[in-house]
């Protein structure tokens, strides 16, 4: 096995399931070891591990919509059907309208402040936010919450933003509890995954790049996968009770370094 797969899968594995942009932590990582593993093909390849990941995580939600959408036996309303395309589709406007205008940003040191700036953003909305959780409260995000988030989402096609964090801080200000918080905007990551993924594939089909059909990216998505189940249970149990003082530090150790790189 290459060595350096498994590095990029643990990488992926983990980021993507937290707060602190898988994107940010794959660059920063391959240029401080020169892994020359990394590739464009690959990187789609291990998001597709950590789409993976989500399906399997949320498999009952997702089944409770196909059960709404083909057997009736409930209504779509009482799924995250709507909300998840309500708050797909700002992202996919603003990713479609402004991809080449973002690459402008691409800088290090602006990756390196994004991701300060947005960790702490994260952190003192999670603190100020005064919603507390029923118990027993199974009530769904609503579409005009799902519209605010999905418009936050949309700021994630900006490097160092992380789209879990945004999400998760757009639900915080509209005082969604924690909990609902992490799934909602964890469940948001499937669609823009899929949609992003997508866009990767016209781009390697352009270039005639076919990587990501390689033994090597296949191994990356069975790894991302399989680290980002093993983890994910663990990850989603510590933000929901300790919230995120320590992803943000990180976030700001992270991003310092990419701004003296």
């Amino acid at each position: 096995m290459n060595l350096e797969i498994l590095f990029l899968s643990i990488i992926q594995g983990a980021s993507e399931i937290l707060p602190i942009s898988s994107s940010v932590n794959l660059y920063f990582f391959s240029k401080l070891w020169n892994l020359s593993a990394f590739s464009f093909g690959l990187k789609i390849a291990l998001h597709v591990g950590s789409l993976m990941t989500f399906i399997i995580y949320f498999r009952q939600d997702i089944g409770a919509i196909f059960r709404a959408m083909f057997t009736r036996k409930n209504k779509l309303s009482d799924t995250y059907f709507w909300a998840l395309i309500i708050g797909t589709i700002p992202v996919v406007i603003l990713g479609f309208l402004a991809i080449d205008f973002v690459r402008e940003f691409e800088s290090k040191v602006v990756v390196g402040t994004s991701c300060i700036l947005f960790g702490c953003l994260l952190l003192i909305c999670d603190k100020l936010s005064i919603a507390r959780a029923r118990s027993g409260d199974r009530s769904r995000v609503s579409i005009p919450k799902a519209i605010i988030v999905g418009c936050f989402q949309a700021i994630s096609i900006f490097p160092g933003v992380s789209r879990l964090g945004i999400c998760i801080t757009a639900a915080r200000i509209l005082h969604i509890d924690r909990k609902k918080a992490i799934a909602f905007s964890m469940l948001l990551a499937i669609p823009s995954i899929c949609g992003s993924m997508s866009l990767g594939l016209i781009d390697c089909y352009k270039h005639n790049d076919f990587a990501v059909f390689s033994l090597d990216s296949l191994i990356g998505i069975f790894l991302t996968m399989l680290l980002g189940l093993i983890v994910i249970f663990p990850c989603v149990r510590h933000m929901e009770k300790a919230g995120f003082m320590y992803l943000v530090i990180y976030r700001i150790l992270m991003g310092t370094l990419m701004i003296l790189m």
